[in-house]
């Protein structure tokens, strides 16, 4: 999966571009950036890949709660 993929997920989910920088010790254009395709320091795909995992798993856990 690439970042900007991971980032287009974290974004449905409903996560700001300056939530994730925060969450990345990013700025937002950076993130910016990385969401159109710019590549990213291997540090930085790393800490949003670690985001994307761990907001994804918890998306689906609270789906799996609400049936």
């Amino acid at each position: 999966m690439t970042v900007k993929s991971m980032l287009a997920s974290l974004f449905q989910l409903g996560l700001s571009q300056a939530e994730i920088a925060e969450l990345c010790d990013s700025t937002q254009p950076t993130i910016s950036r990385a969401a159109n395709g710019a590549m990213v320091r291997y540090e930085l795909g790393k800490a949003i890949e670690e985001i994307y995992l761990k907001k994804t798993k918890n998306h689906e856990a609270r789906q799996l709660l609400a049936q």
